[in-house]
């Protein structure tokens, strides 16, 4: 196992659960995540450093349950590292379940993610964000 995975590991299972200290032992200093996605979304935007990072972690423990994720394919050179998923979640707001594909994508320096950028299938999470009429 490379380094690299070995330190992508770690982050999944601290992010699976919501850990937050765990996960800021695997971001640099200078850690930036961008999460793609619209202001319906409230864990969408720019999260920058490692109180980016605890913010994020706690927005997205506030209103997403994680039921299930699943790498599916690893692509990676000397400074990127792709993951292809297929991840499972509940919304808490609305009890509304999102299965979808999503795209992670790290850099990686100094044996430390640098940057996270997560491609997902935003308007899934939207919809089941929404309130539906008569509800």
């Amino acid at each position: 196992m490379t380094t690299a995975q070995a330190l992508l590991d770690r982050f999944y299972d601290a992010l699976k659960t919501l850990s937050a200290e765990p996960l800021a032992d695997c971001v640099s200093e200078d850690f930036v995540l961008e999460w793609q996605g619209s202001a319906s979304i409230p864990w969408a935007g720019t999260w920058r450093g490692v109180k980016g990072l605890l913010a994020f972690v706690q927005t997205l423990n506030q209103h997403l349950d994680i039921l299930h994720v699943q790498r599916l394919k690893q692509l990676a050179d000397d400074e990127t590292t792709m993951v292809l998923l297929h991840g499972h979640w509940r919304l808490k707001a609305t009890g509304r379940d999102v299965q979808a594909l999503a795209c992670n994508i790290f850099a990686i320096e100094g044996g430390r993610i640098r940057s996270y950028t997560v491609l997902n299938n935003t308007a899934a999470f939207a919809e089941a964000l929404a309130e539906r009429p008569g509800a």
